[in-house]
């Protein structure tokens, strides 16, 4: 069984750099968490505008966007929005 591998779209990867050292912290072990369970529970589901599944998880203050590759076994990482809660 390969590996899966992150690849965040350009815009998550600056949301993901802006964001406060403690909070960019829990953003990293979730998706270190993500990469190494492709297929846990998510938040909701959701779908772009090429009618793509897209997987939702939240963790405060962020919600984390993402669809799974399965040919190229990648992640991709397309949205972290932070969220008022």
């Amino acid at each position: 069984m390969r590996a899966w591998k992150l690849v965040l779209d350009e815009e998550a990867f600056q949301r993901l750099l802006s964001a406060p050292s403690t909070e960019r912290r829990r953003v990293l072990a979730l998706l270190e968490e993500l990469r190494r369970n492709p297929y846990r529970r998510t938040d909701y589901r959701a779908k772009d505008d090429t009618g793509r599944d897209l997987s939702v998880l939240a963790v405060r203050p962020f919600m984390v966007t993402y669809w799974r590759d399965e040919l190229a076994a990648e992640l991709r990482v397309v949205n972290i929005q932070r969220v008022r809660y």
